[in-house]
């Protein structure tokens, strides 16, 4: 009876459960593949539970919200014996560089469908045991140089779905050991062989998804990959529009071309001196070789004066052309053209000579304190003959409560002034001429009116009056300005020393409106 009791307590203790198979929910923990998992798949967490055991091997963590896995994120709780980590469908946003730091052991890590953007190539450092990793459905766009540590004993590396656009040549430089590498199902138009020269060990390239652009640029790598035997799916060309949906292997290498293009230097206009040397030139690139040739107006250069230079042979090339001893008749419009079997493109290039200036006159926009200037003077002017015209008012109201009048009247110097104040002089708009001014000025009442005329815009520029064509001009505009100066005919009163004194004044007048173009 003892031995009956002693076998049943050792069954007993055979089929306990381990005390890291005791595992807080809503995690299960059990033996999977001879391996201790921890399964806490759509748990609601938000990071890395902190209370499971840290003999832990195996953790699924898929379905959850973690949206940042920090610094030692596994270590940090106690988890340093894991070897598979599962982090699908989790909301993961970023990983820092040392999150997975001093997992020595680590050999499978699945970060797939989560909204990763980039990826710090120091990620995975020390998982030099790491075999396999997915990261499928990541926004990453782009790989850059060295965007994985040595990893020598990476074999699987997937990236579907990654929208990536671009792949650095030495992105994957240290994953020697390489055997598959997926990255179908992104964006990809273009890659250069030499991001697979390293993989001694590829045996599977899935590339089938991508709108590749069937051009000169991939023609290398397309040639590789056809002769590589890594294919198992044909792939497709999207562009050109004259290679879509044809299979690669269908169309001919030559066919991957680029049609020619030509830049000129950002001024497209050229300006020579007369009588000097002048080049200018294209940058034309383009596979096949494009050939190159300069037109003049339209038509093939045959002037003896013009030398073109080119460099054969290359597929990006200057093709120059000078210009010796350049007069007026090499004015006018040069233009490059190139030509490949895709197509012909051209672009113009204009060579002028100075333009020869005759009169010098300065804008009326940057005139503004020339104006004014001017303004002000022909205010003065204008109070000027409005005071001259007051004065002689004055003095014919004087004469006329005088009874005995003599023949003559002395004048004060400043009266004198004010009389012969230049009221008004005539210049010919059309022809520019003056006109001779009358010997006689008959003043009568109503009193001299006075206008100030501004012409409507646009405003014309005349040549500088006299006093701006000195050897330095003003540094703003001058504006035009009218000042008219009108009277009515009559017959000065006996006795009015005014009329009199103005008449023998070295003003002359027809009575008519006078106008100065200013």
């Amino acid at each position: 009876m003892a031995v009956i009791s002693l076998l049943m307590l050792m069954m007993a203790l055979a089929f306990a459960a381990p005390d890291w198979m005791d595992c807080p929910a809503p995690c299960h923990c059990k033996w999977s593949s001879g391996k201790k998992t921890a399964v806490c798949k759509r748990a609601g967490f938000t990071s890395v539970p902190d209370n499971l055991d840290g003999v832990m091997q195996v953790l699924d963590l898929s379905g959850n919200h973690i949206s940042r896995l920090g610094k030692e994120a596994f270590k940090s709780v106690g988890l340093l014996n894991l070897q598979r980590i599962y982090l699908s469908n989790s909301g993961l946003q970023e990983v820092h560089g040392d999150a997975f730091r001093d997992l020595i052991i680590l050999v499978e890590v699945d970060l797939s469908h989560n909204q990763i953007t980039s990826l710090q190539p120091e990620t995975f450092r020390g998982n030099e045991r790491l075999r396999m990793l997915y990261l499928n459905g990541n926004p990453l766009r782009r790989l850059v140089q060295e965007q994985f540590p040595p990893l020598p004993h990476l074999r699987i590396l997937e990236l579907d779905g990654c929208q990536l656009e671009y792949v650095n040549r030495n992105a994957f430089i240290h994953l020697s050991a390489l055997e598959t590498l997926s990255l179908k199902q992104n964006l990809l138009r273009n890659l250069s062989e030499a991001v697979f020269m390293n993989f001694a060990h590829l045996t599977t390239l899935v590339l089938d998804g991508n709108p590749w652009r069937c051009d000169c640029e991939l023609r290398g790598f397309r040639d590789w990959f056809l002769s590589s035997k890594l294919h198992s799916v044909s792939l497709t060309c999207t562009e050109p529009e004259r290679l879509a949906d044809r299979l690669w292997e269908n169309v001919p290498s030559e066919e991957f071309a680029c049609p020619p293009r030509v830049y000129v230097s950002p001024q497209a206009q050229v300006q020579a001196e007369a009588g000097g040397n002048v080049s200018f030139g294209c940058h034309v690139t383009g596979d096949p070789e494009p050939q190159v040739s300069w037109l003049y107006e339209g038509y093939p250069i045959n002037h003896t004066w013009l030398v073109i230079e080119a460099e054969e042979g290359l597929l990006e090339k200057w093709v120059n052309i000078s210009v010796y001893n350049v007069s007026d008749a090499d004015t006018g419009v040069y233009t490059c053209v190139a030509r490949n079997v895709l197509d012909s493109v051209g672009l113009n290039v204009t060579l002028v000579l100075p333009e020869v200036v005759t009169a010098t006159t300065v804008s009326k926009s940057e005139g503004g304190l020339v104006w004014w200037g001017l303004v002000i003077v022909s205010v003065a002017l204008a109070c000027a003959v409005v005071s001259a015209t007051a004065a002689v008012c004055c003095v014919r109201s004087r004469s006329r409560r005088r009874q005995n009048l003599k023949a003559s009247v002395s004048f004060t110097d400043q009266e004198k002034k004010l009389l012969d104040v230049s009221i008004a002089t005539t210049t010919d708009r059309g022809t520019g001429s003056c006109e001779a001014l009358g010997p006689e000025l008959e003043l009568v009442d109503p009193p001299v009116h006075i206008t100030i005329e501004s012409e409507p815009l646009p405003l014309a520029v005349y040549p500088p009056p006299p006093e701006f064509s000195g050897s330095v001009l003003p540094t703003a505009a001058y504006g035009n300005i009218f000042i008219s100066v009108s009277g009515q005919a009559g017959v000065p009163r006996n006795g009015d020393a005014a009329a009199a004194a103005l008449r023998h004044s070295p003003l002359r007048q027809h009575g008519s409106p006078r106008h100065r173009r200013r």
